[in-house]
């Protein structure tokens, strides 16, 4: 054989080595990366189960700690779960939040829609409580109400809203969502991040749970400064009982006046219905968050909770 046809014969030998060894490099890439997928989804699949597991457990210790008559930070419901060791590569935590404890937004108007000025002033008093500026009350009472007049000087509708880029309205209804703050123009992710843990969304009627509002919400309601400055003594009036109680609020007042426009504007109580479960589920790398809504219902068989809605995050 020439020195030629040898060349031709070893370039062809290398060509083949060379194609087995890319066939057999992507029969391996493709082999892990569908054994990867596998494993993502059994791991996703295994995730949600124990999320949806701690999301039976919550309902059931809100049930059980409902025969108390309060509803209160020392119970089972309020002491967050975990870390907890499923097994090997099986973690999940949880905490709940009490949403009665926290300001509800939707109350900022009246049965018929329209603006209460009063409970406009108690926000103001809450933002001003947790450093934002007050101006963002009249804001976003002008979100929630029906007409497109804005509140005052601070205020904003449809006249501002549909200047921008790209524009849009105002909602002109209750709020779903407390997030939804995060559509008033320039009010922004940081002002949202410091107002988020006391606000919520909830039906105007429902009363705030004197037993578990933060200190900033009690100071705004009463209109002092005594618990925003001073949180380790409320944590310590709370390590047993709930407090303030409703009589002990109503003692809180020098005004009677007043104390009968926060009951009437927004109503208070010892016992919440409407709680927030964030559950953080990981079995290996994958990771499973899961948010539930849920509410405490008493029936003639006995107290349920049911959930309401579910938003999760993978």
């Amino acid at each position: 054989m020439s020195t030629r046809s040898r060349g031709a014969a070893l370039l062809a030998a290398l060509l083949l080595v060379a194609l087995a060894t890319a066939i057999a490099y992507a029969i391996t890439f493709d082999t892990g990366l569908t054994l990867r997928r596998a494993a993502g989804a059994s791991g996703q699949d295994q995730a949600q189960l124990l999320a949806g597991g701690v999301e039976a457990f919550a309902a059931d210790v809100l049930v059980r700690d409902r025969p108390s008559g309060t509803t209160q930070l020392s119970q089972t419901w309020a002491q967050p779960l975990g870390p907890l060791e499923i097994s090997g590569d099986e973690v999940v935590t949880a905490a709940m939040d009490d949403l009665q404890g926290r300001f509800n937004l939707n109350a900022l108007v009246d049965a018929q829609g329209k603006i209460d000025p009063f409970a406009v002033s108690v926000f103001e008093n809450l933002l001003r409580n947790v450093g934002l500026e007050t101006r963002w009350a009249a804001a976003i009472a002008d979100w929630i109400d029906v007409d497109d007049q804005a509140y005052d000087q601070n205020g904003a509708e449809d006249a501002l809203y549909t200047t921008l880029t790209p524009a849009y309205r105002a909602a002109n209804r209750a709020l779903v969502s407390p997030s939804e703050l995060l559509a008033l123009h320039d009010f922004g992710i940081e002002r949202y991040a410091r107002i988020a843990p006391y606000v919520t969304a909830l039906p105007r009627s429902v009363p705030i749970n004197l037993c578990t509002a933060a200190g900033p919400l009690l100071d705004a309601l009463t209109g002092e400064e005594q618990w925003t400055r001073a949180p380790d003594a409320l944590r310590k009036n709370r390590e047993r009982n709930c407090f303030p109680t409703k009589e002990t609020f109503r003692l809180q007042f020098a005004d009677a006046t007043r104390h009968t426009r926060i009951v009437g504007s927004f109503g208070v109580a010892e016992r919440s219905d409407w709680f927030a479960l964030r559950t953080l589920a990981a079995v290996g790398s994958t990771e499973f968050s899961l948010y539930s809504l849920l509410h405490l219902e008493d029936r003639p068989e006995g107290a349920q909770a049911r959930v309401l809605t579910r938003r999760f995050a993978e």
